[in-house]
């Protein structure tokens, strides 16, 4: 059998075995002014690079230095206010004043009587840990930047697709309808022209044959009331009139269509905003009907550098969502200004408006307010992108629900494309 140890072997043999450790540990005296350190070990000394000598008798905040905004360093204060445990990480400085990371444990001590007196601190050199940290966190943001540009370029990508798709088509469309309404146009004016001579020979015949006899003057008077020829004339020159007039808003219809797909332009070049605006509600008419007063307000300006095609999407996406926007009979308002090296063009409508949280989001790809199956949510998305990312603009949106919403665009007249 062993002897029991003494106080002072067993003092001593504690005081090994926090030598020993490779964690510094600090005990501070709580009964003294400033808690001054009055025991650290030599894996202390490791850690810091201060000697013995240069810690005892000093408070420990000295290994912060001047960094002492740190949110660790509050709830350490606490801890030593209310005498409680507490474990967080401190960015320190070695005594060559190289920052390192240090996880600190702090604990309490206290007498028999349950009076507080001393603190241990147990500290650790987390740097390696924090650094691997702070580096796999830049990675993830770095792999979310890349997954979110990923996105959006397959956004833009099929977005590009199908208005490619779609411009053909409508040029097709417009090539189509344009080629027959020409000969159609050219006959009518034809047949107009042949009747007018038609009726303009049966009244010299009637005239003639007047004057030959009563008779037979009666008798071309007859048949022009039995044939009704006046009724006839009138009829036809009203037919005429109104195909032409039908000639006319298709031959617009065509002219809209050819400016909205602009696949016989270049892709950046000066354009004039209003025609751009005018050939998308031309195309939005069956939308529109009687149901949506439109009134534009625009100032008279030149013709700017952008992307025309593109611009007429983003027009037909914000007209499209103020006209669904809008429940019963209302009124979309299109505003342009100039402001010098900028034209600002606003979108009001007197739809039922959007709640702050919806505002938030409304830009984002794939969000809609929508039933499934009747919106994407890329269209403000790519309105967005079109306008920022392809022509250095801005496009923000200001709305009360129940009260309209009014998208706002800022377009540079110069715009590097």
């Amino acid at each position: 059998m062993f002897p029991p140890l003494t106080p002072e072997d067993t003092l001593r043999l504690h005081d090994r075995a926090m030598g020993a450790s490779s964690c510094g540990i600090t005990i501070a005296d709580v009964r003294l002014p400033d808690m001054p350190l009055i025991y650290v070990n030599d894996a202390f000394e490791a850690i810091t690079g201060y000697s013995v000598g240069e810690t005892m008798g000093r408070n420990c905040r000295f290994l912060q230095r001047e960094d002492r905004e740190q949110a660790g360093i509050a709830r350490v204060r606490t801890a030593l206010r209310t005498g409680e445990d507490c474990t967080v990480v401190l960015r320190n400085y070695r005594k060559d004043g190289a920052p390192f990371y240090n996880e600190l444990y702090i604990s309490p001590i206290r007498d028999a009587d349950g009076l507080l007196t001393h603190f241990i601190g147990i500290q650790t050199d987390v740097t390696r840990r924090i650094r691997a940290e702070t580096a796999l966190e830049h990675e993830r943001a770095e792999l979310e930047t890349a997954l979110r540009e990923l996105r959006d370029t397959q956004t833009m990508l099929v977005h590009s697709e199908k208005m490619n798709a779609l411009g053909q088509m409508v040029a097709g469309v417009a090539h189509e309808i344009n080629n027959p309404m020409s000969f159609v146009n050219s006959n009518l004016h034809s047949l107009r022209t042949s009747v007018a001579d038609f009726f303009a020979a049966y009244n010299k015949l009637e005239t003639l044959l007047g004057a030959q006899g009563v008779p037979i003057g009666e008798a071309a008077r007859a048949i022009r009331k039995e044939a009704d020829l006046d009724f006839l004339r009138d009829d036809i020159e009203d037919a005429i009139h109104d195909s032409l007039t039908g000639l006319s808003r298709v031959k617009h219809i065509v002219h809209a269509l050819r400016t909205f797909s602009r696949l016989d332009e270049a892709d950046a070049k000066e354009s004039d905003l209003r025609e751009n605006i005018d050939s998308t509600l031309a195309l939005m008419r069956a939308e529109l009907r009687d149901r949506v007063e439109v009134v534009i307000d625009f100032e008279d300006m030149q013709p700017i550098y952008c992307r025309p095609a593109e611009l007429n999407q983003v027009f037909l996406n914000i007209i499209l969502n103020a006209v669904q926007a809008i429940e019963g009979k209302g009124r979309l308002t299109i505003r342009a200004r100039d402001r010098g090296d900028q034209v600002v063009i606003q979108f009001i409508d007197t739809g039922k408006g959007m709640t702050p949280d919806v505002i938030s989001q409304v830009f984002n790809p794939f969000f809609t307010t929508k039933p499934v199956g009747q919106g994407t949510g890329l269209g403000l998305s790519i309105a967005y992108k079109i306008i920022t990312n392809r022509h250095g603009g801005s496009i923000t949106v200001d709305s009360t629900p129940g009260q309209g919403s009014t998208f706002t665009i800022t377009l540079p007249k110069d715009a590097k494309l």
